[in-house]
C-alpha cells in the first residue's frame, strides 16, 4: 500500500528510515532459514552454550607454548567494516597490524548489508553537491527518540565524525550514492543519509581489498581461519594479545592492543536466550557467535545496561521454532490496512504505527511482548500478491501451511480453529474490526481512516510474523576513544578496544531506532579507534 506524503513527512520527522535495512543474503525458496535446532531437534554447533566462564583469561608468565606466535603492534580480531577501517588507518600512521579473521573471507557484513540509507553528515561528497547538514538538530532527534537514554558522548563523537569517514572511504574506492529514493524535506533528506554502493556491485569488495593491501604494505598481516577464544594479559592485568584456534593449532598473536571487531552474538542461541526477550537468532548463523564479547567480559569488561537490544529488520513469516521464510509471503508482514493480532487471536495494536515504523521501534518496544503476531488476509489480497510474485502459487500455499507459517480458513471461525484461537472471540474480534473500517474510524487504537480497509470474501489466512534480526547490538561499553569500559567506575580494561557492533549499543535506549548506522559506526569507530590506538602506543 502507497503512503501519504502526509504520512511519509510525519516519518521523516520522527526520524524514520528507509526500509533498505541490513539483509544477510538470506536464501529463497521454502526451506526455513536459521533453524534453532536441527531436524532431530539437536542443537546447532554454532549455538552451542558458551558463557565467560568458557573463556577465561591468560597470563602471558604463565601460559602454556602455542603452537605459533605471530607479533605486531595491534591485533584486530574480525575482519568486517570495524575491523577493516581501524587496522586501515593504524596502518596509515605506520602500525604494524595483526588483522584476524576466522574465515577466509573479507568484508564480514559490510560486503551483504544493504546500506540505503547511510547515516552520513556533511561528507565533502554531500557538501560539493549542495546537502548541508544541520548536526545539532540531527543530534535532537536522535536524543528525543532514545529518550535521552543512551551515551551522549558517544553519540556526539559519531555524528561530528561520520561525515569525514565517507571521504576517507571514498579514497580507498568505496563510491557512495545518492539515496534511491527521491529526496525528501528534513533529518531523511540527502544531507543526512546517502546509500552504499550496491552490495551485488563488487566495489565494496574491492574497497575492502584494497584497505587490507593498505595493511600489508605496511609490515601487516591478514591471519583467516583463527578463532579467537582467550585474552592474553601482562602482569599489570593489561591486554597484551590474543589466542586463536586454527583448526587442531593454538596461535598466538602479540601486540601492545587488542581490538574487539567481532560482530557480536546474534548466532549464539545460548546467549540470545539469555540476554534478548524472545529466542531470535540472528541470520547469520556460523559466524557471530559471541566470542569477542565473552572474551573481554573475563577480562573485566563491563556488561551494558541494554545488553540485549537486537538490531531488528521488518517482520518475517516464520513457523512456531522461529525459523524464517524470506520468500512470497514476506510483503505481508508490512501491510498496514490489514488486522493483526496476538497468539490468543485479538487485536493489540494499530497495524499503521508499526508498517512505516520510527525505524523498527515498534518491533521492539511493543512486539517483543507477543512471541509472534499474524496478519490477516481475505482472498483477494493473497490473489494480489499471487499477482505479484510467481512464486505465490497453490503448491507453495500448501507448503506454508504444512510447515505452520500459513493458517488458512474458508471462514473466520474456521480460520481461528486452524490457527488455535478461540472462534467465538476471533470471530467478534474481526466483526468488530470491520465494524471500524465501514465507520473510516479506529476510536481505539486511532488508526489512520485510508488503512482501514473492510474485509471481502474468504477464504481467510493468518501468516505467522515475528520481527527478525540481523544481528546484536551491542555487549560491550567504550569511552569515546573506544577503549573498552572496566567494571569500575570511570575504569577501562588496558589495551582492549572495541568497534562496530561489539559497541553500537551505546547509543540506543532499551530498543534499536537508527536505521543507516549500524556499518556507518562500524566505519567510524574502527577509523577513531585506529586514530586514538596510533596515539597511545606509537
Amino acid at each position: 500500500m502507497n503512503m501519504s506524503r502526509r504520512r511519509f513527512l510525519k516519518g521523516a520527522a520522527l526520524g524514520t528510515a528507509s526500509m533498505g535495512a541490513l539483509s544477510a543474503g538470506l536464501l529463497s525458496g521454502c526451506a526455513p532459514q536459521n533453524s534453532t535446532e536441527g531436524a532431530s531437534g539437536e542443537s546447532n554447533a554454532s549455538a552451542e552454550k558458551n558463557t565467560a566462564n568458557d573463556y577465561p583469561v591468560l597470563k602471558q608468565s604463565s601460559m602454556d607454548a602455542p603452537t605459533e606466535s605471530f607479533e605486531g603492534d595491534v591485533v584486530v580480531l574480525g575482519c568486517g567494516p570495524g575491523g577493516i577501517a581501524c587496522s586501515t588507518r593504524l596502518a596509515e600512521q605506520g602500525a604494524k597490524v595483526l588483522l584476524v579473521e576466522k574465515t577466509d573471507k573479507i568484508g564480514g557484513t559490510g560486503t551483504v548489508a544493504s546500506g540505503n540509507c547511510y547515516i552520513s553528515l556533511n561528507s565533502k561528497f554531500q557538501l560539493d553537491q549542495g546537502f548541508e547538514a544541520d548536526i545539532p538538530a540531527f543530534y535532537e532527534e536522535w536524543l528525543v527518540a532514545v529518550h535521552y537514554h543512551c551515551d551522549h558522548g558517544i553519540l556526539s563523537t559519531y555524528l561530528r565524525n561520520c561525515g569525514e569517514t565517507v571521504d576517507w572511504l571514498m579514497d580507498y574506492g568505496f563510491d557512495f550514492e545518492m539515496r534511491e529514493h527521491p529526496a525528501v524535506p528534513g533529518l531523511q533528506g540527502f544531507a543526512y543519509r546517502i546509500s552504499q554502493p550496491k552490495k551485488d556491485s563488487g566495489v565494496r569488495e574491492k574497497a575492502y581489498n584494497a584497505m587490507v593491501d593498505k595493511v600489508k604494505e605496511a609490515g601487516g598481516a591478514f591471519h583467516t581461519g583463527c578463532t579467537g577464544t582467550t585474552l592474553i594479559l601482562d602482569d599489570d592485568g593489561a591486554v597484551v594479545g590474543l589466542r586463536a584456534e586454527r583448526g587442531s593449532d593454538t596461535v598466538d598473536f602479540m601486540g601492545k592492543a587488542v581490538v574487539i571487531a567481532t560482530g557480536g552474538y546474534a548466532a549464539n542461541r545460548e546467549m540470545i536466550n539469555e540476554y534478548c526477550k524472545v529466542p531470535l537468532l540472528g541470520r547469520d548463523p556460523v559466524l557471530n557467535n559471541g566470542e569477542g564479547a565473552q572474551m573481554s567480559w573475563a577480562a573485566g569488561a563491563k556488561k551494558p545496561w541494554n545488553l540485549g537490544i537486537l538490531c531488528v529488520d521488518t517482520r518475517y513469516p516464520i513457523d512456531e521454532n522461529y525459523n524464517t521464510y524470506d520468500t512470497g509471503l514476506r510483503p505481508l508482514g508490512t501491510k498496514s490496512d490489514v488486522l493483526q493480532v496476538d497468539q490468543l487471536g485479538k487485536r493489540f495494536h494499530s497495524e499503521s504505527a508499526f508498517w512505516w515504523v520510527p525505524t523498527y521501534g515498534g518491533a521492539n518496544a511493543v512486539e517483543y511482548d507477543q512471541p509472534w503476531i499474524f496478519t490477516i488476509v481475505d482472498q483477494k489480497a493473497m490473489d494480489d500478491l499471487a499477482a505479484d510474485n510467481s512464486n505465490v502459487t497453490e503448491d507453495y500455499l500448501e507448503s506454508m501451511i504444512g510447515a505452520g507459517v500459513l493458517f488458512k480458513g474458508d471462514t473466520v471461525e474456521e480460520l481461528a480453529a486452524a490457527a488455535g484461537w478461540d472462534p467465538e472471540v476471533f470471530a467478534n474480534q474481526f466483526k468488530d474490526y470491520n465494524d471500524l473500517c465501514k465507520a473510516g474510524e479506529d476510536p481505539i487504537f486511532f488508526k489512520p481512516a485510508e488503512d482501514l480497509v473492510e474485509y471481502g470474501e474468504g477464504p481467510y489466512y493468518a501468516v505467522r510474523l515475528a520481527p527478525t534480526p540481523f544481528g546484536t547490538c551491542g555487549d560491550l561499553c567504550v569511552t569515546t576513544d573506544m577503549e573498552v569500559c572496566g567494571t569500575e567506575p570511570g575504569s577501562v580494561v588496558k589495551g582492549l578496544y572495541a568497534v562496530g557492533t561489539e559497541t553500537v549499543g551505546t547509543m540506543h535506549n532499551d530498543y534499536y531506532w537508527a536505521l543507516g548506522q549500524t556499518v556507518g559506526w562500524a566505519h567510524t569507530s574502527g577509523r577513531l579507534a585506529g586514530e586514538a590506538i596510533a596515539k597511545s602506543i606509537l
